[in-house]
């Protein structure tokens, strides 16, 4: 049973929270990673305050930013799995919440020779990441990310 202002939840419905996040103009690992960390305590205080979320959705740039500057694309860039799924793991279990992140520069497998690409992942409540999407069609000429490779997939979620 929800309470007044919560997400409404129920065994057979999955209560959704679309977290409206500003996109950051970040230059450094070291500010992707603080931003991370600001992200994780949103899901974790998020949770707390709508006990009714199962999964909470963050908007595309919204970790990383985008990158204007190829040198700082490729500073930044990304492997999944790596410190920052680690991060959205975590806070995932804690929460127990399922969590969708963007990270827009992850590592071209030929990296540093072709550009990242501008990956969603989503996450389970056991902090495990159950599925990756690669932007397929990048807007060209701003967007300088590699075409993704994964199609579109479906995976089971949270109920």
């Amino acid at each position: 049973m929800s309470r007044h202002g919560d997400i409404s939840s129920s065994p057979d419905t999955v209560g959704v929270c679309v977290f409206q996040y500003p996109m950051p103009r970040l230059h450094t690992n070291k500010e992707v990673m603080a931003n991370a960390r600001k992200i994780c305590d949103i899901v974790k205080g998020t949770k707390l305050g709508l006990p009714g979320m199962d999964l909470i959705i963050f908007p595309e740039y919204s970790t990383m930013g985008i990158m204007y500057d190829r040198k700082e694309m490729f500073d930044t860039a990304a492997s999944i799995p790596g410190p920052l799924t680690d991060l959205f793991g975590n806070a995932c279990k804690e929460a127990g919440v399922w969590g969708v992140f963007s990270l827009t520069g992850e590592k071209h497998e030929e990296h540093p020779k072709k550009n990242p690409y501008n990956t969603l992942v989503l996450i389970n409540d056991k902090g495990e990441i159950v599925q990756k999407y690669r932007k397929l069609l990048p807007w060209t000429p701003i967007e300088g990310w590699t075409p993704g490779n994964l199609g579109t997939l479906v995976s089971d979620g949270p109920k």
